[in-house]
């Protein structure tokens, strides 16, 4: 910071902000409050977005912080994930959690200077480092206000907003584009998957090729014997593992014998009359029946134990029916017999059964991995009949906002999550049809998604340029460089010896007095 312009000074953010008024729930508890807590900031407009009203007397013990316009709430839990907010009038005197840093302003201080400072990557980052705890991870309100601010003069920190708040402007108006173009193929792509799973996309085809197609009684009978087949083999391989177990002595972890997957129940006339119309020869089975063994929860570890070992997916790591992760993929201690029980290979099927409702049921094809690699216990791995091309279906078909919706169709909700087990996901309902019109329809998806993957990966990289630009900008701004300096703008140390004498003039709140036992 020694290198800033002549004028400016730097001071921590406590010299340049202003203590904060408790409440007292006890003096008025009827009195209707918005209270704004960590999950009420929207991270990425940066903005409060879903506030709770209740009365003070029935919000949480955290409620205690009276907020005012110009302050800047600052999340302390997870400072990476940038929960920053400004106040604005319409919750001038309402309550924030005791979650965040409230930093207010001193006079002389601009408030959107101060916002735009602490949302800066610089500032963000080195929080980030800092933050202690594992599976809570956070910092505390003097490790946010001991970090520097670089103070220009009053007059300049206008200036400095007025330039930010152009560039933003013009960065809002380009990623509004992206994000409406996202939007449209996120569209399109949910139309072409209806259009795909209702027959539609392959009804020239069918009417081509009659005699490749198979009635559904003949396909329900084939899958059936595959599926009793395929566990035959498993129990004979888990036999085979049995008797080297024996003959070396019963030493180590004896093996599980394989579990038979249960027999789906019978789709009844009802569930039928409120299913879309399929074409001639098309069936709707339950997703179990194209299961040759149970689903299998994944592994769980305390955080300590990640950081090395062997690759694990995790629910981020997925999306839209395909791995989105193929290098970085997070690393996990772990015993070899536990890598052998969770490990996942070629060809099967992983599906989120914890998360928000928003995600829960997102499933992924595995493929294309060139290490070892498990799967975590929010994650359920499905074992489809060995067929690449009804792997890829049903995957296909989950991904689709009809599979979505069936999946979750029973899910349990919880606070900020819902969940699925394995009887909900073997109990959902998918279309099938024959293996030759299946791999037509799977052929021309993955040609026309190919496209629209590439068309959204440069939406993508283009959102992510922009969102470096605002940095950019920002790390411009707080060096001095985004706007000319006026050499008759007062000093900000002038400036910053004026803020100190007017915060040791000012009450200082007052501590409730603990009354001994």
């Amino acid at each position: 910071m020694s290198d800033l312009p002549r004028g400016w000074a730097t001071a921590t953010v406590a010299e340049i902000t202003l203590p904060v008024f408790k409440n007292d729930r006890k003096n008025d508890p009827d009195k209707p409050v918005w209270y704004v807590d960590i999950s009420s900031i929207d991270n990425q407009a940066q903005a409060i977005s879903t506030p709770q009203r209740l009365n003070l007397g029935e919000a949480p013990s955290r409620a205690r912080q009276i907020i005012q316009t110009g302050d800047v709430l600052f999340s302390l839990v997870r400072p990476y994930l940038r929960k920053i907010a400004p106040v604005t009038p319409k919750y001038d005197g309402e309550v924030a959690s005791t979650g965040f840093a409230v930093l207010r302003p001193a006079n002389g201080i601009d408030a959107e200077y101060l916002f735009f400072k602490v949302i800066s990557r610089d500032f963000v980052g080195a929080l980030t480092e800092d933050q202690y705890g594992v599976s809570y991870p956070a910092v505390n309100e003097e490790q946010v206000t001991s970090r520097p601010v670089e103070v220009p003069p009053l007059n300049e920190q206008r200036r400095i907003v007025g330039k930010i708040e152009i560039l933003f402007a013009e960065l809002d108006k380009g990623e509004e584009s992206l994000k409406a173009a996202r939007a449209r193929a996120g569209l399109y792509r949910q139309s072409l998957l209806k259009h795909a799973f209702e027959g539609h996309l392959t009804a020239d085809w069918r009417a081509a090729n009659a005699d490749k197609l198979e009635n559904s009684e003949t396909l329900l009978a084939r899958i059936q014997k595959e599926r009793d087949s395929r566990y035959k083999q498993a129990l004979d391989d888990w036999q085979t593992d049995l008797a080297k177990w024996r003959d070396a002595g019963e030493h180590g972890k004896k093996s599980a014998k394989p579990k038979r997957p249960g027999s789906p129940s019978i789709i009844d006339k009802r569930e039928v009359s409120l299913l879309p119309n399929l074409p001639e020869d098309w069936v709707w089975v339950r997703l179990a029946s194209c299961f040759w063994l149970s689903p299998k929860n994944g592994i769980y570890k305390p955080a300590e134990d990640y950081g090395s070992g062997v690759q694990i997916v995790r629910i981020d790591d997925f999306y839209d029916g395909r791995l989105t992760k193929r290098e970085g993929f997070k690393r996990l201690r772990i015993s070899d017999r536990e890598a052998q029980d969770f490990c996942v290979s070629e060809g099967q099927i992983l599906v989120n059964r914890v998360n928000s409702i928003e995600y829960l049921g997102k499933s992924a094809l595995v493929k294309g991995l060139k290490q070892q690699t498990v799967f975590e216990s929010n994650i359920m791995r499905c074992h489809p009949l060995v067929d690449r091309i009804l792997a890829n279906w049903l995957v296909s078909y989950l991904a689709s906002r009809d599979g979505r919706n069936r999946i979750c169709k029973n899910a349990k909700h919880a606070v900020n999550q819902a969940s699925i087990n394995q009887t909900d996901v073997g109990e959902t309902l998918v279309p099938l049809c024959s293996p030759a019109e299946q791999a037509e329809i799977v052929s021309r998806l993955e040609a026309k998604l190919s496209i629209l993957d590439a068309l959204e990966a440069q939406i993508d990289a283009q959102l992510a340029r922009s969102k470096a630009l605002r940095q950019s900008i920002l790390k411009q701004a707080f060096a001095g460089k985004l706007v000319a300096q006026d050499p008759n703008d007062e000093p900000a140390s002038e400036l910053l010896n004026r803020i100190k004498a007017e915060k040791a003039a000012a009450p200082k709140p007052k501590r409730k007095k603990r009354v001994k036992a």
